[in-house]
């Protein structure tokens, strides 16, 4: 458990230090601030169907992150954190947590990790997808660490806490992500591009 709340905590403060470095001189303005409004929107109804609704509140929702997704390859990852930000504050509301200290992992790490997508570039499909996944990855990470932290007492007895709480993430956001990113690789994200233009 000690190893968790100090992989977590770290998580949190890499993930803090990375976003201040890369929101350094970002500036909001009109057309970011709607932009942002209409992708939080987008991914909290989303969030808010649940095609498989797990205990706890989990799940798999339909395709939730796919917009802060298409937000980060079409407009960039900084304005995709400041998005990930607002859904994660947003969400304390929607879906309030359990436990206070979910809020840094579930609500604010989880949602900010998916700003990332376009790490390995947008150029290709392959690299679109690498980047969702990966971005997809952290997220899930933050999910399993609350798992163990927070949750870790509903696993069935006898059964590792680490395995439980992997399980529960995989088995709902995980299998979300992983639908997300591949629909991310099917949409015409040029078009999208040219119409954010305008």
């Amino acid at each position: 458990m000690s190893i968790a709340i100090f992989l977590a905590v770290i998580f949190t403060v890499v993930l803090s230090v990375i976003t201040c470095v890369n929101l350094k001189g970002f500036k909001l303005d009109t057309r970011r601030l709607t932009r942002i409004g209409v992708v939080t929107t987008l991914t909290l109804v989303l969030y808010m169907i649940k095609i498989v609704p797990f205990p706890q509140g989990g799940g798999c929702s339909l395709l939730s992150i796919l917009p802060i997704m298409v937000l980060a390859v079409i407009a960039g990852k900084e304005e995709a954190l400041i998005c990930g930000i607002v859904v994660g504050l947003t969400k304390i509301v929607v879906a309030p947590p359990f436990f206070p200290l979910q809020i840094p992992l579930d609500y604010l790490g989880g949602m900010m990790a998916i700003a990332f997508t376009p790490i390995f570039g947008i150029d290709k499909k392959s690299k679109l997808f690498l980047g969702a996944i990966f971005a997809s990855i952290i997220s899930i990470l933050f999910s399993i660490y609350s798992g163990i932290i927070f949750f870790g007492h509903f696993a069935p007895e006898g059964m590792n806490v680490w395995y439980y709480a992997a399980g529960y993430s995989l088995l709902g956001y995980g299998v979300e992500a992983l639908a997300s990113s591949i629909v991310l690789t099917l949409l015409p994200l040029n078009k999208f591009r040219e119409l954010v233009k305008l």
